[in-house]
């Protein structure tokens, strides 16, 4: 429940202070400080994989990281990635497009489903290829595909906090070392899959490596061919294979189950509002028909799309930013600690002390969103509403906000043309909705919606 009143939640870890802002003023205050805090080590998975990226690495490090990056997040750059975000949703939704030519209706796990097109759509883009010929190998002689591996391996460092409650005391101790001092079994075996899954990508960044020395007129626009170009032609020294592959995994994790659970989100509560579906199915129909003999040919007008016609369908950007206030996928930022005595507002933080910001308390505000319960994207339409940019976050801010995130906006309007083309969106009344905070926020259980084949005509 929202309260004008309510601006900080405290509470604390052994002699630790910790402090939660809920006011968007003390939120923005915190961000805009962004060298006063790090981030917490999460688990062994998180620091193992990420310690080294953009989302971990701090001052002149992280600016160098932040520029680079940077040059493969520009608008131009993601027009060209258009083609790979539409291929890769034709191909997954496709499958169910052709399955409903038997069945004519289909239960679908629809976040899962989303996350599908995010995963393969982020190894195109990092990698240049696929990722279904990508494996990781265990030591027992199983192969699993790198795409699952990777969210595994990080759902399991988690789990294995959560129910041993002597692991969570010694890493809340000894965080990034406390594999290094009495590690248990259970530690050993999953650093042993970390190193597996780095050694994959290893192996990746090697073999193109190779295909570039012996021929640097195949460089591709790609994320990887991007840092091997500056390591092998302008000879930067400061970028390492280490820094490449934490990278990828970053963008990887960013990408996939956030833009994902945005695109799931969505769906559903457009399967609550049938006529919301209708108007966005009839908006994507009056920008695409222009350029098609009529609205009957449902690949010739998901092909016509261009970046510019994503940039005049309102009530499809709409709805993922209505997805994005009702259910973040990232209600929170990474827990911080801060590095030195800080003010913030009223509340004077002392080094060590822990912080965090707590977004999705905004989202809710009754001043700003009317009717804050109610999934309404045309409030999105009306610019007299939530004028104050501080009480919408959901791809955080300051200075470290999250540099992919028209990526993910591109990629989830790709997913939400094609499946409003080509499907009714229906509620599952059987299900009974719940929502969780897992390693994001979102649905307990994912099968909320049926896909039923479109009538053309109506």
């Amino acid at each position: 429940m929202y309260s004008k009143k309510l601006q900080t939640a405290l509470f604390s870890i052994g002699t630790k202070v910790g402090f939660i802002f809920l006011d968007p003023e003390l939120i923005k205050q915190v961000h805009q400080n962004a060298d006063a805090f790090k981030k917490n080590d999460g688990s062994l998975a998180i620091t193992y994989l990420f310690s080294n990226s953009l989302l971990f690495v701090k001052g002149k490090e992280w600016q160098r990281q932040r520029q680079f990056l940077a040059k493969s997040f520009n608008f131009q750059d993601i027009k060209n990635y258009l083609p790979i975000f539409k291929d890769v949703s034709s191909k997954i939704f496709g499958l169910i497009r052709n399955n409903l030519e038997i069945s004519g209706t289909q239960e679908i796990e629809i976040v899962k489903t989303c996350e599908k097109v995010t995963s393969e759509a982020v190894f195109r883009v990092f990698f240049g290829q696929t990722s279904q010929n990508l494996m990781v190998t265990s030591k027992d002689g199983s192969s699993t595909l790198l795409a699952h591996e990777l969210v595994a391996v990080v759902v399991d460092s988690f789990h294995m906090l959560l129910h041993d409650k002597l692991l969570l005391i010694k890493f809340t101790m000894l965080g990034k070392n406390s594999i290094n001092i009495l590690p248990t079994q259970s530690e050993l075996k999953l650093l042993n899959r970390l190193k597996e899954v780095k050694r994959v990508c290893l192996e990746i960044v090697e073999k193109r490596r190779n295909e570039l020395l012996k021929d640097q007129s195949q460089f591709k626009n790609n994320f990887l061919d991007q840092y091997l170009k500056e390591t092998l032609i302008n000879q930067n020294k400061l970028i390492t294979d280490e820094e490449i592959i934490e990278n990828f995994i970053g963008l990887f994790f960013a990408g996939t189950d956030t833009t994902g659970n945005m695109t799931g989100v969505a769906l559903y509560y457009l399967s609550l509002y049938p006529e919301i579906q209708q108007k966005a199915r009839e908006e994507i129909q009056k920008v695409l028909s222009s350029k098609c003999n009529s609205n009957e040919n449902l690949d010739e007008l998901f092909n016509s799309l261009t970046f510019e016609d994503l940039q005049q369908l309102d009530l499809i950007n709409s709805i993922l930013k209505e997805s994005l206030r009702l259910i973040p996928p990232a209600p929170s930022v990474f827990p911080r600690i801060a590095e030195r005595d800080i003010k913030i507002g009223d509340f004077q933080l002392k080094k060590g002390d822990f912080v965090n910001t707590y977004f999705i308390y905004n989202f809710y505000n009754p001043d700003q969103f009317s009717n804050p319960e109610v999934f309404d994207p045309y409030r999105w339409m009306n610019q007299n509403e939530s004028q104050n940019v501080f009480n919408f976050t959901p791809f955080s801010l300051g200075p470290r906000n999250c540099i992919g995130q028209h990526f993910g906006m591109i990629e989830g309007k790709c997913m939400l043309i094609y499946a409003l083309l080509n499907f009714d969106i229906l509620p599952n009344k059987n299900q009974e909705v719940k929502k969780i905070m897992g390693t994001i926020y979102g649905f307990e259980k994912d099968n909320l919606v049926y896909f039923k084949k479109r009538n053309i005509n109506n």
